[in-house]
């Protein structure tokens, strides 16, 4: 087609090539980032919302436990003064009719003999001739009861003469879900021990408010990037050997405490490892049965919480569709691929012909044609240039519908681009995006406040402006539910008309402030001087280690803010500042 190839420029057909795949290679590395980065704040999200759940799930069922308990004491010491002081003048029948009245399962006497203690008596037949030596903390109370010392076992609501461990199944029947009580005062040759069945109480209350239900709630209303979500007990994850007394569905020896774990791999226990010994969440992609999945690993503390003596954390997995993720990939690259061929192609012809023209004029026509030839070159460049700025301001329309899962939409948006074969221009427009999180928490406080006739005022200005990758969402929703929970704490002990918290955050100066002010009793000098040091606390008695402030301020200083306080006529008030990263 063309007389002479020899000074055809091939370095700057090269130079759009590169420049070509360069872009491409930016785009999908990019795009790759944003979906990923998205994923990973969606599952901080749901880990987030689980721990709060575990908490709350733990504290009421703490609450049940203990009632139950205490119920099960006062049975004990009635059961006691209905029966004879010696187990041979007391029958099955006698049991079994006594269960009845009180509203129990049953009630069994345990014998010692030696080092053991054995069912003498019992309501259900099962429990005669039943030994408490392989039963673990309940052998270690029994033998305590009986040599008249206090029980201390780690676990359970120890009383006068009595303890009660905390809920499991009953090694007699492995079907049932007990609550049990052991009590002795030594004026009876036996150990009482009265028990109720909570199956069907325990499952109603976590279908309601329990993390099961949260976890089916997450799973029914979110993307379909979500597969499953599981918090696991680690100690029996990592359990070797057969369990004690050969149980196999123990309720305390599950491994999976709620929600489900069906994709396992084989990189899971030193993952969960990896995540207990660096107390943060790890997030990996692995591929289980021909499926590419993202998952995370989340260690959730539950040291402080009541009857709660876990060596290891409770983890939280939760497992997404990373194969939904690189398809969108493999078709965004495709269409762009396409896009930028044609485009290619058509500069190179007309870069050929503009070569060819060249060639066949003479010097004086080969001059007037080389002002035309480098102008059109320029042109060139210049739509080059264009095209990578509008190729730009798609990436950036594109990561936003990709943030909003517009899956649909984003596929509508690519494919005029393929069709049409030339440079449009585009001019997106930066959406304003709320925080789901933070706006959750106020409302939980809010409608927490109604319940505790507390007067709660918030008001939150310019929050548009919060990069939210200098405060993480989690570390925020930690920040102020601290404060606050403190502030209720303190303006609670006070008469119902002087109860008030107030909270007020802003975005100035590229700086997040926040301010929680509450009306409290007066503080001493020493409480002002310890507010800050971990452990220390000012409600006594209650299921509190002191630590909130302390979190709180760890939390800040570690995105180098700062945090005050000041005393007011009929309160204190905590002012915090955080600075922002610039804006490059």
């Amino acid at each position: 087609m063309f007389a002479s190839l020899d000074k055809f420029p091939f370095k700057t057909i090269l130079i759009f090539l590169i420049a070509i795949i360069g872009l491409n290679i930016t785009y999908y590395q990019h795009s790759k980032s944003l979906l990923v980065s998205h994923q990973k704040e969606k599952i901080n999200i749901y880990t987030s919302t689980i721990a709060s759940k575990i908490v709350n799930q733990s504290e009421s069922e703490a609450v049940f436990d203990e009632m139950l308990a205490r119920d099960l004491r006062s049975t004990s010491i009635a059961i006691k003064q209905s029966l004879d002081a010696d187990f041979h003048n007391v029958t099955n029948e006698q049991l079994e009719n006594l269960a009845k009245l009180l509203n129990l399962e049953g009630i069994t006497l345990f014998e010692r003999r030696g080092d053991d203690f054995v069912g003498v008596r019992s309501s259900d037949p099962k429990e005669i001739n039943a030994s408490s030596k392989t039963w673990g903390n309940v052998y270690l109370a029994h033998l305590q009861l009986t040599d008249r010392k206090p029980v201390d076992v780690g676990i359970g609501l120890t009383l006068e003469n009595y303890w009660s461990g905390p809920i499991s199944t009953a090694s007699t029947d492995g079907s049932s879900i007990r609550k049990w009580g052991e009590y002795y005062d030594g004026t009876t040759n036996y150990i009482i021990n009265p028990f109720v069945n909570v199956t069907d109480s325990l499952t109603h209350f976590r279908a309601k408010v329990g993390v099961d239900v949260s976890i089916q709630d997450m799973m029914r209303t979110q993307d379909e990037n979500l597969l499953e979500i599981a918090v696991l007990n680690p100690e029996k994850l990592f359990q070797k050997g057969p369990l004690p007394n050969n149980r196999v569905s123990w309720y305390s020896d599950r491994v999976v405490e709620n929600g489900s774990y069906t994709y396992r791999d084989e990189s899971e226990e030193s993952k969960i490892k990896e995540a207990l010994e660096t107390k943060s969440t790890i997030f990996y992609t692995v591929t289980v049965g021909g499926k590419s999945i993202l998952k995370s690993v989340t260690p959730i503390d539950t040291s402080n919480l009541k009857y709660t003596r876990d060596k290891l954390p409770k983890i939280v997995v939760v497992a997404t569709d990373y194969s939904l993720i690189e398809m969108a990939l493999k078709q965004q690259l495709r269409d762009v691929v396409i896009f930028m061929i044609v485009v290619t192609l058509l500069a190179g012809f007309v870069i050929a012909v503009l070569f060819r023209i060249t060639r066949r004029k003479n010097e004086g026509a080969v001059r007037r044609v080389q002002d035309v030839y480098l102008d059109n070159i320029n042109s060139i460049v210049q739509s080059i240039k264009e095209q990578r700025h509008d190729i730009i301001n798609h990436l950036t329309a594109i990561s936003w519908m990709i943030k909003l899962q517009k899956y649909d939409s984003l596929n509508d948006y690519i494919t005029p681009l393929i069709q049409d074969a030339k440079m449009m221009e585009y001019k997106i427009k930066a959406v304003e995006i709320n925080i789901p999180a933070l706006s959750g928490i106020i409302q939980a406080k809010l409608a927490q406040s109604e319940v505790h006739n507390i007067d709660m005022q918030v008001e939150f200005t310019n929050m548009a402006n919060l990069q939210l990758t200098t405060i993480k969402t989690t570390d925020l929703v930690r920040i102020i539910s601290n404060l606050i929970d403190n502030s209720f704490d303190a303006t609670i002990e006070l008469p119902m008309e002087k109860r008030r918290v107030s909270v007020e955050g802003a975005v100035r100066a590229n700086q997040l402030f926040l301010q929680v002010e509450n009306t409290c009793n007066p503080l001493s000098s020493d409480i002002q001087s310890r507010l800050f040091e971990s452990g220390f606390s000012t409600k006594h008695g209650k299921k509190n280690k002191g630590l909130g402030l302390h979190i709180i301020k760890q939390l800040i200083e570690r995105y180098r803010g700062t945090i005050d306080y000041s005393l007011l006529d009929d309160g204190i008030r905590f002012s915090i500042a955080i600075p922002l990263k610039q804006e490059k």
